[in-house]
């Protein structure tokens, strides 16, 4: 029963709406003091935890913040699904921004837990060495999960990473003890983004210390290398280039994961959640165990060709960018069909998600395992932080070269140099990573705004403004998302940005 309830407080707290204290204590738990007595006890709760990364990774958390950017048009009638993000209509009271913070706060709250509890097992010195290494494994695994959470609520909620005004920055609040309280003047304040950061790398120093599980293709644990991949992430984001070239550097010289040159294989990669080059994929076991959908691009309720039902399609802009012909991530990522609901005409579909087979029974669910590391990620890093650095274009155009030599067939390589270097490197992030949910966060370390182009077919698409006419300038406040209304109302101490304040 103990573990049941350990298993179940991990599982659901994405759900739990903490707003009253980001460290409440979930319904379902036990008291700290008697959940960590064993290694069987810290075993379940972080089979809990990772279970809830399917959430974390996948739906309107990786999809939403897309939508704000210049990747998609919606179609006519199109039903503003998701629309407040598209046509930058969101409020202080968006369920999907309210579902983000708390359910990552729950994540950070569990990850508190099992940290709380392994720090105490170990400390009580009555584990061999064999269960000690395992409880410090689960502390280390702990640690990652509680960085890469508050690393994406930053990417949600704040600016991007200066060094020179991060101290004057929002940060979200840390919260690093799993210490329950209804004391609403003990609750935290957003603190600075420095020190957002600051906790961010600490999580992942301890991480790298005690996570020594070697890296293997698809893993569904955190491994030494899926550290490493977040370190080059956060290190990109931080304008800590050196560090972001070293630790993707590392990865790529390790040789575990190879780049696919197949278009049969990278295309079969995204149906089957099988892609080689991938660090790290969130489990999914079967159709009563997957995580969030992506309807919007196909929906098609009846499985019969014809049929599909796209909210949402590809601007022509980022469709132009590929060598259609010999690029393996165009038909891999995309199809022209033909449509007749909600609007009738040929266009192009984005179809990089259109559901496993192992994860539903008759018609698609469209729910595939979350790639959360892909090592293709690490040469785009590689080469933005080569650029970044004097004296190392060289190794900014190989890295880059390297990437579209397994993914254009024919590729002839180029140099480029200075501003044409990383309008390189970024047009190349949009074709690797199209639909990942990076758009937003690139466009923000860049200080880039964007403009929507004429669409695929312009009698297609929604017209008006902030729909197909839309311009929004570099640093747009309304980049960053809205902290909640139920946030702001129970916390005294909590900051809202700026966009939402006057709403």
């Amino acid at each position: 029963m103990k573990n049941t309830k350990i298993i179940l407080a991990s599982l659901f707290a994405v759900f739990i709406a903490t707003a009253c204290n980001l460290d409440k204590y979930p319904d379902t738990a036990i008291n700290t003091t008697e959940a960590m007595e064993s290694v069987a006890d810290c075993q379940a709760f972080r089979t809990g935890l990772y279970s809830g990364m399917k959430y974390a990774f996948t739906g309107a958390f990786i999809y939403a913040p897309d939508l704000q950017t210049d990747l998609y048009h919606a179609v006519k009638n199109f039903g503003n699904f998701q629309g407040a993000f598209y046509h930058y209509a969101v409020t202080a009271s968006e369920d999907v921004a309210s579902t983000v913070w708390f359910g990552l706060y729950g994540y950070i709250a569990n990850a508190n837990f099992l940290i709380d509890g392994t720090q105490k097992l170990l400390a009580a010195g009555t584990l061999s060495s064999a269960d000690a290494a395992l409880v410090e494994q689960y502390y280390g695994e702990a640690c990652y999960i509680r960085a890469h959470m508050y690393f994406n609520l930053a990417q949600y909620f704040c600016e991007d990473y200066d060094p020179d005004t991060a101290a004057d920055k929002y940060g979200v609040p840390v919260v690093t003890k799993y210490e329950p309280t209804g004391d609403a003047s003990k609750y935290p304040s957003r603190g600075s983004l420095a020190k957002t950061f600051e906790q961010i790398v600490t999580d992942l120093g301890e991480a790298e210390k005690y996570i020594h599980t070697a890296g293997t293709p698809n893993s569904a644990y955190v491994t030494a290398d899926v550290v490493a991949a977040l370190q080059a992430r956060v290190a990109l984001t931080m304008h800590d280039y050196d560090t972001a070239l070293v630790k993707a550097k590392g990865l790529i010289d390790g040789g575990v994961y190879q780049l696919v040159d197949s278009q049969s294989d990278y295309a079969e990669g995204w149906v089957k959640d099988n892609l080689q080059e991938t660090l790290w994929q969130a489990a999914m076991t079967g159709p009563d165990d997957t995580g969030n959908a992506y309807p919007y691009f196909i929906y098609n309720t009846s499985g019969e060709a014809g049929e599909d039902n796209p909210q949402y399609v590809p601007e022509d802009w980022a469709l132009a960018l590929y060598d259609k012909a010999n690029d393996i991530r165009y038909a891999s990522y995309f199809d022209e069909r033909d449509i007749k609901s909600p609007v009738t005409g040929r266009l192009t579909l984005l179809v990089k998600y259109p559901g496993n087979q192992s994860l539903y029974s008759a018609v698609t669910n469209y729910k595939n395992k979350p790639k959360i590391f892909r090592i293709s990620e690490m040469y785009l890093i590689a080469a933005e932080a080569a650029a970044n650095k004097a004296g190392s274009e060289i190794v900014a155009n190989k890295y880059l070269n390297d990437l579209r030599t397994k993914r254009i067939a024919g590729w002839v390589e180029e140099n480029y140099s200075g501003v044409e270097l990383m309008r390189q490197i970024r047009d190349e992030r949009v074709r690797e990573l199209f639909g990942e949910g990076f758009r937003l966060y690139d466009l923000k370390r860049w200080h880039m705004g964007f403009t929507r182009s004429a669409g695929q077919n312009p009698d297609l698409v929604m017209s008006g403004a902030n729909y197909a006419s839309c311009t929004r300038a570099a640093d747009d406040p309304f980049f960053l998302w809205p902290i909640p209304t139920k946030e702001i109302q129970a916390n005294p101490q909590i900051e809202q940005n700026i966009a939402y304040t006057l709403q």
